[in-house]
């Protein structure tokens, strides 16, 4: 199997006053397609900043990063209030539709990333369904010598496996690399990985198989199979159908690395956007707003959207 590496993306760091800032990544930002990724924010929060959103059509998962302080209020019109904390994963199955708002509470400096997944289209009608899932209830997979550490907080990997439940397979993996150290990662058939390099210089070379594969020519602009993620950067890895498992081989620099992987099948259909209500064509994604308009996926009181 050949995998193949898209162009490399920096995330533009945006501003949304004094009290976020947002790099933010959309499927179309890619030469190849990250689905089921369609889009990302990484974004450091420290007040409330956002009324309620809609969600339908979609997952939404929510990473707060180890580093991060305080707690993140998760509310959404379905009843739910879970407050996330450093290293927490807050899920959401969107379905047939809901408002949902996510703000920090008191003194905080939440960093993490907002990842928004689609949902094939037979699944899009799907009731809401929303959980968190704790840090300390990840798998932690770390070397002998400590020079690799990987939280498993979807899916699975090196024989563990998370304990999120999620409609279709999917693969979340928040690692860290001392410097030198490498870090073998498989990615099945029919898969795409989306890698994004939260900090540290990340190397990311496809290797196709575990051995007895050639490497792809070389190219007169450089190594198509190799390249190198700075922080706040990221690319996308396509395995296409084939028999046999690709791996992707990570190396941290002459710094620490830290990343953050999302992977799954590629659900082949058309996106049609808005914010994270992501349907198959156009006509659906305006019955969704449509929808939404009319109130159908739900009301949040005052009290509860901010």
């Amino acid at each position: 199997m050949t995998i193949h590496l898209s162009n490399v993306v920096a995330g533009p760091l945006q501003s949304a006053g004094d009290a976020c800032t947002l790099r933010p990544f959309l499927h179309t930002d890619f030469s190849r397609s990250p689905s089921p990724v369609v889009m990302v924010d990484h974004f450091v929060m420290t007040k409330a900043t956002a009324v309620p959103q809609p969600h339908a059509g979609s997952c939404a998962a929510t990473l707060l990063l180890e580093d991060a302080k305080g707690v993140m209020q998760c509310r959404d019109s379905e009843g739910n209030d879970h407050a996330a904390q450093a290293g927490d994963l807050h899920w959401t199955v969107a379905g047939a539709g809901l408002l949902q708002t996510q703000q920090p509470v008191g003194p905080a400096r939440l960093n993490g990333l907002r990842i928004v997944l689609n949902l094939p289209d037979r699944l899009k009608s799907l009731s809401p369904a929303v959980s968190l899932l704790r840090a300390w209830e990840m798998p932690v997979i770390q070397t002998s010598a400590g020079r690799t550490r990987t939280r498993v907080v979807a899916g699975s990997h090196g024989g563990w496996q998370s304990p999120l439940a999620a409609p279709e397979a999917l693969m979340i993996l928040d690692g860290w690399l001392r410097p030198g150290a490498t870090q073998l990662l498989p990615l099945p058939p029919g898969w795409n990985a989306w890698v994004y390099a939260v900090q540290g210089d990340l190397g990311v070379r496809a290797r196709h198989c575990l051995s007895g594969a050639p490497p792809l020519p070389k190219r007169q602009e450089g190594d198509p199979d190799f390249a190198v993620l700075h922080a706040g950067s990221a690319l996308v890895a396509s395995a296409p159908s084939a028999d046999d498992e690709g791996v992707l081989l990570m190396m941290a620099g002459k710094a620490p690395a830290h990343y953050v992987l999302v992977a799954g099948p590629a659900v082949d259909e058309p996106v049609f956007r808005h914010g994270a209500v992501v349907m198959a064509s156009q006509r659906a994604l305006t019955r969704a707003l449509a929808a939404h308009e009319a109130g159908d996926f739900g009301t949040m009181r005052q009290d509860q959207a901010v």
